[in-house]
């Protein structure tokens, strides 16, 4: 499953824990994971995050909780 937060001005936000729990249901099913993107409007504990389009990818994988 390929998870990502949106890109652009009206952008909503993409919650952290959102997609940790979506991982941690792939992880129980035995579903491939990749996090592609945080988006434009990234929220993580409690935190609000407006991240340019050339980092959303980077953070997405910095994150380091993709797997096969």
């Amino acid at each position: 499953m390929t998870v990502g937060g949106e890109s652009g001005n009206n952008a909503r936000i993409c919650r952290y824990d959102w997609v940790l729990d979506i991982r941690e249901q792939c992880l129980r099913a035995g579903v491939p994971f990749y996090f592609k993107q945080t988006g434009a409007r990234f929220e993580k504990d409690g935190r609000l995050y407006t991240i340019p389009r050339k980092y959303q990818h980077y953070q997405a994988q910095k994150a380091g909780i993709n797997f096969p």
